[in-house]
């Protein structure tokens, strides 16, 4: 166990023993899958910038005074507003860090006794999450259940957390055509659900990056078709291969699934290739027709290209990638027109200084 935890949380700002131990095992045990399916953790920093601002945006564009803990319900479909979906929950850290924040909203206006009953009644009834391999669901199964415990909350007979093994590319179906015992059926079933029925306000998280793609759902790809045009005509591009990495289809599905709703938050941390690269020109079109905000956090950090900072200092990336990153926030307002107002801002230095800004920091300042 010494060993395990020597140094740990100094390189990736990963505090949590479970998930380090957990990427550790995998980046050993199956490289390939890790590198196939883009399996790359969140530092918390990171975790924590995107909640606090989806918190904000609730709070302070969409009337919903207490943020991601609110409970109102939409007057139209009496279902709760807030819902919350991070469709590639790894072993849930985005969702650990909603929780925690919705906790210290309930502190704030002094309802935190409340806690069991809050739990039972409005929040894991607006509470999902996606995720396609087995070992990291578990873990965030088991690690949720022991936030939510640990802040006093007692699990009753057959209850459980929104937490489903699927795959999130895939089209909701009503009945499971999965042939692997009735445990997939019912989890594919369920998830069918929450995709296809649930009016999901808020998707986040840290979506796969595979630039070549896994995910052949035909469906997902009809999606991403809408990302080969620009003012209705084709992109006429002769490689635009990188429309097909998976995080682009992570964000085309958020897309959808927030216009589906009609209104809400999108908010990723991905690679940064969509920015500017010409590819993806028919991508930002779309996405501006779509929300109302655009806000983007460039990160850097790209070791292929050798960045360094505007005053020539080191550059260094917040994961342990060569990719550079951004975190970009899609908001939705209900009632409001478009082409999306994009603001734009850049952190750029060392790793270190990165999370130190992301920490204090939040989409308002």
């Amino acid at each position: 166990m010494g060993s395990i935890l020597e140094n740990f949380g100094q390189r990736t700002r990963q505090e949590d023993p479970v998930v380090h131990f957990y990427e550790t095992f995998l980046a050993a045990y199956n490289a390939a899958l890790r590198k196939s399916r883009g399996v790359y953790y969140t530092p918390e920093p990171v975790v924590s910038f995107i909640v606090r601002s989806v918190d904000a945006i609730l709070k302070d564009r969409l009337d919903l005074p207490l943020g991601l803990a609110d409970n109102a319900k939409d007057p139209v479909t009496q279902k709760p507003k807030v819902q919350i979906l991070d469709p590639a929950t790894g072993t849930g850290t985005f969702l650990y860090e909603v929780v925690k924040q919705i906790y210290r909203n309930l502190e704030e206006i002094g309802m935190a006794n409340q806690w069991d009953s809050y739990v039972r009644d409005n929040l894991l009834n607006r509470l999902f999450g996606f995720e396609l391999l087995m070992a990291p669901y578990a873990i965030a199964h088991l690690k949720l259940g022991l936030e939510l415990q640990e802040l006093g909350y007692k699990f009753k007979d057959k209850q459980r957390l929104g937490i489903y093994l699927t795959n999130t590319l895939d089209e909701a179906m009503k009945k499971s055509e999965i042939l692997f015992g009735q445990f997939v059926a019912q989890e594919a079933n369920e998830a069918s659900m929450v995709k296809r029925d649930t009016p999901v306000m808020v998707v986040l998280g840290n979506p796969p990056y595979s630039g070549h793609s896994a995910n052949k759902s035909k469906w997902i790809e009809s999606l991403v078709q809408d990302y080969y045009y620009v003012d209705g005509l084709p992109l006429g591009e002769r490689n635009s291969k990188w429309l097909q990495d998976d995080y682009v289809k992570f964000i085309r599905f958020g897309q959808w699934r927030v216009s589906e709703t009609g209104y809400g938050v999108l908010a990723f941390v991905t690679n940064h290739g969509y920015l500017d690269n010409p590819t993806f020109r028919g991508m930002r079109q779309n996405l501006m027709q779509t929300f109302t905000d655009i806000y983007i956090l460039d990160l850097h950090g790209n070791s292929k290209k050798k960045e360094v900072s505007p005053d020539g200092s080191p550059d260094q990336n917040v994961f342990d990638i060569q990719q550079a990153v951004s975190i970009g926030i899609f908001i939705k307002a209900p009632g409001k027109h478009t082409p999306a107002k994009v603001h734009h801002a850049e952190l750029w230095g060392d790793s270190a200084s990165k999370y130190e800004s992301l920490n204090l920091l939040d989409i308002n300042q």
